[in-house]
């Protein structure tokens, strides 16, 4: 048996080892909270058994326990340029370090949670992961992302972005054509903050589940964003693309919740 309330503890007295009052550690902190609430959510809404509902809050635990390292070292959230891949150092701190076993007292749900946890960031799920290793993928994957809109309202601007220059006038060219185009934007190509403000909005068309894109429509996530850009960039140009951005997600949701 999970027991949750066991994996809450463990999770606190793990971040209790770094420094809470840090931004980045404190959102990434709370993040995982709101991950793990909302894999909950999700695998209710799916109808799965309460044992797999608390694999699903479980993962969501897991996911990016990770990244306290990694803001610890190198002060940033991002994989390129820390050179660390989050999900994989995720499973290091649980396997190879031995954390696991303070969470959960059975190697049963091993596969699927290796499997959830290295595919919860990558731009695809691997071919090869099929069943309930999917499911839960998909369940983390959706979660994540969930959440994600929920930090890029409620915290603060320096902490989200990777980087601290907020001063950009413009948003790469090629980048915006290329999310308008393919509904999809390349990490390898983001070399600034503005950038990264479509990679935000791209993680819309990742979502596998409907009833997750209605949350996003109900919370107004995608327009208040959209406001604290113009407020924080302040450049005509950015504010131009990204309300072009924000019309073409609003007409996806509508899409997706009405098929």
């Amino acid at each position: 048996m999970i027991d949750i309330d066991n994996a809450k503890i463990v999770f606190k007295e793990y971040v209790s080892n770094y420094d809470i009052t840090n931004g980045r550690i404190k959102l990434k902190m709370e993040h995982i909270l709101h991950v793990a609430q909302n894999c909950k959510l999700i695998a209710q809404n799916l109808g799965l058994d309460e044992e797999k509902v608390k694999l699903a809050e479980l993962i969501g635990f897991f996911h990016d326990i990770g990244r306290f390292e990694q803001a610890r070292v190198y002060d940033t959230f991002s994989d390129r340029d820390s050179g660390i891949d989050h999900a994989s150092y995720s499973l290091k701190v649980l396997y190879e370090d031995g954390l696991i076993d303070k969470f959960i007292d059975t190697n049963e749900y091993d596969d699927i949670i290796k499997k959830a946890v290295y595919n919860h960031n990558k731009a695809k799920i691997d071919e090869d992961v099929e069943g309930e290793a999917l499911l839960f993928s998909k369940i983390i994957r959706d979660a994540d992302k969930l959440d994600i809109y929920r930090v890029m309202n409620e915290d603060e601007m320096i902490d989200i972005f990777w980087y601290k220059d907020f001063q950009n006038q413009e948003m790469s060219e090629a980048l915006f054509e290329e999310f308008v185009k393919e509904r999809f934007v390349n990490y390898k190509h983001i070399h600034n903050n503005a950038d990264q403000i479509l990679a935000f909005y791209s993680y819309l068309f990742d979502f596998n589940y409907p009833f997750c894109l209605k949350i996003i429509s109900d919370k107004k996530y995608l327009e208040s964003f959209y406001n604290r850009v113009v407020e924080t960039f302040k450049s005509d140009s950015i504010t131009q693309k990204t309300k072009e951005v924000l019309e073409m997600c609003n007409n996806y949701i509508k899409e997706k919740i009405n098929e």
